[in-house]
Parts: C-alpha cells; sequence; structure tokens
C-alpha cells in the first residue's frame, strides 16, 4: 500500500511541476507591454575655462582688486584703478589717450572666447555697470555703457558673453564704468570674473 501511495504521489508531483510550467509559459506568452513616453530631454553645459588672467596695465602681475573712487549719488564713474598699478594710474577714457582698468591675458594654448561675469553690488550702490574690450595697443573711443554688465546693479545678466576673442598669448584691454544709485553715503562690493570659453 505504501508502494502504491508513493508512485501516486510522484506522479502527482510530475503533473502538477508540468501544469505549473504549462501555466508560466502561457502568462509569459500573453504579456502585454505597456509603451510609457518615450521622450526624454537633454541637457549638457561645457565648462568655461579660467585660464585669461587679469593683470596689471603694464606688468603682468596678478590683479585682485579693482577700486572705483567715490562720487556723487547718481555720478557715473569711470576712472576705476587697480591694486597693481595704483590710485595715480587710474583708467582714463578719452578719445585718443584712453587707458584701461586692467589688461586680460590669454595663458592657454588657443584662442579663447571672453565672458564677463559680476556678483549682485551689495549696499544698494550701484544702478548699473557696463565694459568695453579692445586691443591694448589702441586706444576705445566708445561710451563704455553700450556694453552692459548689469542694468540694475545685480548679477542678473551674468555671465556676459562679449563676442570679443583672445589669441593664445595675447590680450585685451578692459574698460569698466559704473553709475551709482540715487542713495548717499553708501559703499558696497561686488566680484567680478572673466571666463574663457573655446
Amino acid at each position: 500500500m505504501r508502494r502504491l501511495i508513493k508512485k501516486l504521489l510522484e506522479k502527482l508531483n510530475i503533473i502538477l511541476a508540468l501544469t505549473l510550467a504549462v501555466v508560466m509559459a502561457g502568462g509569459l506568452s500573453g504579456t502585454i507591454y505597456v509603451l510609457a513616453d518615450n521622450t526624454a530631454s537633454q541637457s549638457a553645459t561645457s565648462a568655461a575655462a579660467t585660464t585669461i588672467e587679469v593683470v596689471g596695465k603694464i606688468a603682468d602681475t596678478a590683479v585682485t582688486t579693482i577700486t572705483f573712487p567715490e562720487g556723487a549719488p547718481s555720478a557715473t564713474i569711470s576712472n576705476p584703478s587697480n591694486q597693481v598699478d595704483g590710485t595715480g594710474d587710474a583708467q582714463v577714457l578719452h578719445a585718443t589717450t584712453s587707458e584701461p582698468v586692467v589688461r586680460l591675458k590669454n595663458t592657454s594654448a588657443g584662442a579663447l572666447n571672453i565672458s564677463l561675469s559680476i556678483s549682485s553690488w551689495t549696499g544698494s550702490i550701484a544702478a548699473s555697470e557696463g565694459y568695453a574690450l579692445s586691443d591694448p595697443a589702441t586706444t576705445t573711443t566708445s561710451a563704455v555703457t553700450d556694453n552692459n554688465l548689469s542694468t540694475d546693479g545685480t548679477n542678473g545678466l551674468s555671465p556676459v558673453a562679449t563676442g570679443v576673442s583672445v589669441s593664445a598669448g595675447a590680450y585685451k584691454a578692459l574698460y569698466l564704468e559704473l553709475i551709482l544709485t540715487a542713495n548717499a553715503g553708501a559703499s558696497g562690493t561686488s566680484t567680478l570674473t572673466v571666463l574663457g570659453e573655446t
């Protein structure tokens, strides 16, 4: 009797395994695939090189500070200086004898397109800030405010792609101009960043 029960159980296990295999195969072959939205947006950003150095008017000494002198409320300040050349050799805007506040030197092995960026001015001191770029051997006669770094003292326009390219080992002259707000007795700071992109 035991042998009979054992044989029946073995056959039952085989039948059960076969049934499960058939059910699984049938279930897989009847799978319905639902396609979700099959598009995806992409974005990419290229890193800006930092191989453009801010240097003095004559020497290749790094400039870390540009200072605009005190002015009356709402005045246009166009004679900033840097810590390398000193206040005695400030920027000059003139039809034939212009001098920049600093020079930008390309220290990379190839030409770079110049982009400028400023952080927001603190202390509500700046109404707007402008710039101009030229070859150091020439003078600039254009109004600096024709090219804006900021129209309201913030970094809202940053970074500004200047459209100016500087060759490897070459320089560009940078001119800056600041228009003050109507606030009296105010002072503030901002950071200028010069970026080069291939």
